[in-house]
Order: structure tokens, then sequence, then C-alpha cells
């Protein structure tokens, strides 16, 4: 029994220096760039297509308004813009007259320019595996001359363009939904000029430096990297996940 106790003591110690030291380790990869390259790697199409897409695929995400639905018809409506020629489709899990959701992503790509005879949606696919099937039977005969310009978040291109090559069409490429920096200027939007710095009265000698604005909400890194690289680290070990259930299942 004492032996019986010891091991189980032993045990739950090992296991305990193991999360800790996972846990340690994990929070010091936030202060690294290794996140933030871990998730530009999902947004990159291996061997995009170089020619200009006949299709333009929007994947559904969630609802509108909601940060994923907005930025992909945001993007989408973009790709339109730079490729008038390409069909657009949105893929999701219903139709248009089934689902609230489809028909505002057509709203919203329409009120951003995409006449609404460009757009279709693709219906009944409930993941990404049904949503490239679909794809595959809409173009028929057709899959392997067609370019399709994958527009969805950057986690989700590299094994959304995999699942689509699996079903036969090779000419995939890619337009990931990042977000803008704040201090990138819009598209069509010139950049506004920096605000004019006042005047500061030199400090006289013997002044003590001020330290009230030190701390935490003054460093970039503890403020903004950090959580950044956290979230980016939360999406790279779902994504992660996704990829090996999809290759399990040879769905990629």
């Amino acid at each position: 029994m004492k032996s019986g106790l010891r091991f189980l003591g032993r045990t739950v110690h090992g296991f305990v220096l193991l999360a800790g030291g996972a846990a340690l380790l994990g929070t010091a990869i936030q202060f690294t760039p290794l996140p933030w390259r871990a998730y530009r790697w999902l947004g990159e199409c291996p061997n995009p297509s170089a020619g200009p897409p006949t299709h333009i695929l929007v994947m559904g995400g969630s609802g509108i308004p909601g940060k994923s639905g907005l930025m992909r018809t945001f993007y989408g409506a973009e790709a339109a813009r730079r490729h008038p020629r390409a069909e657009v489709l949105v893929a999701m899990p219903l139709t248009a007259g089934e689902s609230d959701a489809s028909q505002a992503y057509l709203e919203e790509m329409e009120q951003r320019g995409v006449p609404p005879e460009r757009m279709r949606i693709l219906p009944d696919g409930s993941n990404t595996r049904e949503q490239a099937m679909r794809l595959a039977e809409h173009l028929g005969a057709g899959a392997a001359e067609s370019s399709v310009l994958i527009v969805s978040d950057p986690e989700h291109i590299r094994r959304c363009a995999a699942a689509l090559r699996k079903t036969g069409i090779s000419q995939v490429a890619a337009l990931p939904a990042h977000s803008l920096s704040i201090d990138d200027p819009l598209p069509g939007r010139p950049p506004a000029p920096p605000p004019p710095v006042p005047p500061t009265a030199p400090e006289s000698p013997g002044t003590p430096p001020d330290h009230s604005r030190s701390g935490a909400g003054s460093s970039p890194v503890l403020s903004y990297q950090f959580w950044n690289h956290l979230h980016y680290s939360l999406d790279v070990l779902r994504e992660w996940t996704a990829l090996a259930y999809y290759r399990f299942r040879g769905w990629i």
C-alpha cells in the first residue's frame, strides 16, 4: 500500500513538474517571433498558381457582424475588384434562402461594389472538406482547368488549399484575410499627415526624470506583442490539430 502511494506521489510530482516546465516554455515562446512565423506559415499557399483566377472562393466564417465574416467579405470584395472576370463563390453550410448569414455575406460584398450577378452561394458544406467537394461539383469537368483564389482566415489557408487539391483542383492561390495595421492606410485612402508635435520646455538642471508613464502600460511587448502572440499560438495549435486530423482521414 505504501509503495503504491509513493509511486502515485512521484507520478503526480513528475506530472506537475512537466506541466510547469511546459507552461514556462510556452510563456517564453510568446516573447519570440516563433508564434507569428508559425501563423504566417499557415497563411501561405504552397505552389500558388500564377495566372488570374477564374473563381474567387470566399470561405464561410462566423456570422455578420463578426470579425471573421467581415474580414473575409472585405478581402473577397477586394479580390473581386482586382479580378473582374472571376466568379465569386461563397461556401456556406446552407443556401442563401435558408441562412441569414449567407445572405449577409452577399449583401456585404454587394455594398463593397461586387455586382450580385457575379456572386453565388455554394451550399451544404459544413466543413472545409465538404466545401471543397461542393466546389469540385460546381466546376465539374472544368475543375482541372479552373484557377481558384481562396479568401479565408490566414490560419485556414494551407488546409483549405490542400483540401481543394485533394478533390482535383490543382490551380490554387490564396488571399489571406490579415488584419490591417492601424498605421496602414486603407485601400483607396491616402495616409493622414502626422499630427504636429507641440514644443516641450527644456528641463531645468537637477530635475528628476519623469517615470509616471513607465511600467507595463508603456511597454508594447507586454501590452500588445505577448497577447497577440498568445492568440497566434492558440490558432496555430488548433489548426495543426485540424491538419493532423485531415491527414489521418485522407482528406488532404
